[in-house]
């Protein structure tokens, strides 16, 4: 048996602009994207060990996992990535692949963990087949599979670069980039090193509904660090995240910033120690049902 296994980065967006709106429903984002030291685990494996989700082209794809609030059908991220990468891959294929899925971040938090999972399992399952897609071709049809896993899978492929050594073009992999277009169009930048908080309300936030809610408003560009678009809609709309993002306004760090659609917030310190001070001033209130976590962002190249 074939296996591999690789850690399913987090991402958050240090800055994020609703460009624009296409015909087929896609939006125009300007954003710069950086990984995070906070992960999933995902095993991918040329075997049948888990549930049974369908069959692409000849092969039988299942899913393993203990996680609650994810999808366990053909919807999930992680099977799409599957199917993607085994439709381009035009030689042999095995009869059987398994994700496995250690779910460590939280569902529909706007930290792209979904699209993360998918990532790893493009790249696992390319990895065991021989490394036949590059990394450019990986990122091309990860467009169709969610707007956040070119990103993802250009950052993965970087933080797993040890486990991914056969990877044609791992060199253009990177940690930090300015993502335009719906997400697909990147560009390497300098990371921006911060030690961070990330935190969650323990809800899930409707990507689709804050989108369609930015859709009907009229506004000015803004492109600067540390904005996000979708912050104001999703904070008015959910008291929880709210009252979150007030509470970690209190703690000390330098930025406080929803990521993505949210509701997880992000608070950012240039210090280590400042940034473990703050953490514990924020368990100290952290309210029922809620989560964070310490980590660290641009890891660089």
């Amino acid at each position: 048996m074939k296996e591999i296994l690789l850690n399913a980065h987090a991402k958050i967006n240090l800055s994020l602009e609703i460009t624009g709106r296409r015909e087929n429903g896609y939006h125009d984002i300007d954003s710069v994207m950086q990984g995070v030291s906070l992960y999933d685990l995902i095993k991918v494996s040329d075997s049948s060990d888990g549930r049974f989700i369908a069959s692409c082209r000849g092969v039988d794809m299942y899913l393993r996992s203990e996680a609650e609030g994810m999808p366990y059908d053909e919807s999930n991220l992680a099977i799409k990535g599957l199917k993607a990468v085994i439709n381009a891959i035009e030689d042999e294929l095995p009869a059987e692949v398994t994700v496995e899925i250690d779910k460590r971040l939280p569902v529909a938090a706007g930290i792209a963990g979904g699209s993360g999972n998918a990532a790893a399992a493009m790249l696992g399952l390319n990895a065991i087949t021989g490394s036949r897609l590059s990394l450019d071709e990986l990122m091309r049809i990860g467009t169709a599979v969610g707007a956040d896993v070119p990103f993802s899978l250009a950052m993965n492929a970087y933080r797993n670069r040890d486990r991914l050594c056969e990877l044609d073009g791992l060199a253009a992999a990177t940690d930090s980039a300015r993502a335009r277009g719906i997400g697909e169009v990147l560009e390497s930048v300098l990371p921006v090193r911060r030690f961070v908080i990330l935190a969650n309300p323990g809800i899930s936030v409707s990507t689709k509904e804050v989108y369609e809610a930015i859709d009907s408003e009229d506004r000015v560009p803004v492109y600067d660090l540390f904005f996000n678009r979708m912050e104001e809609y999703t904070l008015e709309q959910y008291p929880e995240a709210r009252q979150l993002k007030e509470m970690m306004s209190t703690i000390g760090a330098d930025e406080v910033l929803m990521s993505g659609s949210g509701p997880t917030i992000v608070a950012y310190f240039r210090n280590e120690s400042e940034r473990d001070k703050g953490f514990e001033r924020l368990c100290a209130e952290m309210k029922s049902g809620w989560r964070a976590w310490k980590c660290s962002t641009g890891e660089g190249q």
